[in-house]
């Protein structure tokens, strides 16, 4: 590695660090949410390591699995932990806004098992996009996004969408 791709990588991992940190600092109450982050951000991670253009480049794989170990570092103390309360109305939210924007506003019980497996994608990939992760490139636009909705409207988004993905996996 030259001496760019080593600042880069450093970068990217402090960058990792600072936005988890940051992140988990807040306090909701219920630290489910935390642990349902940290996981989507890992999936997420995991995903891109096998991107098939990523795997032409063996530092990205490295820098993948590096900020999986600092996401990893950091779910620790949230690992077992359990939901204790879900907004059921936030859930439904997600399902309806999912249903219509990928799903042309059919219904759940008319999909084939085809259209749940593709529904529960469409959950996977709006989990995805609310992770920090997902903005690696600007975290100014991630904390925008949390800012926009409030902490506590950013914890629930995440835990419906998680749930959504639980309940949906199994198609």
């Amino acid at each position: 590695m030259d001496k760019y791709d080593v600042e880069y990588r450093m970068r990217a991992i402090k960058d990792t660090c600072n936005i988890f940190d940051e992140l988990l600092s807040y306090d909701t109450g219920d630290d489910y949410w935390k642990r349902c982050v940290c996981e989507a951000s890992i999936l997420y991670l995991e995903q891109d390591m096998y991107d098939e253009e990523t795997q032409q480049c063996p530092e990205e794989i490295s820098l993948c699995q590096a900020q999986i170990d600092v996401i990893t570092y950091r779910l620790k103390p949230y690992k077992d932990v359990k939901k204790k309360v879900i907004n059921a109305s936030k859930v439904n939210e997600m399902l309806n806004i999912t249903l219509k924007n990928f799903m042309d506003g059919e219904r759940v019980e008319n999909m084939s098992r085809e259209s749940l497996h593709y529904l529960c994608g469409s959950f996977r990939f709006l989990l995805f996009k609310s992770c920090p992760t997902a903005y690696a490139v600007d975290y100014n636009k991630f904390r925008e996004f949390v800012k926009k909705q409030g902490i506590n409207g950013y914890a629930d988004r995440i835990v419906a969408l998680y749930t959504l993905v639980e309940q949906y996996q199994k198609y």
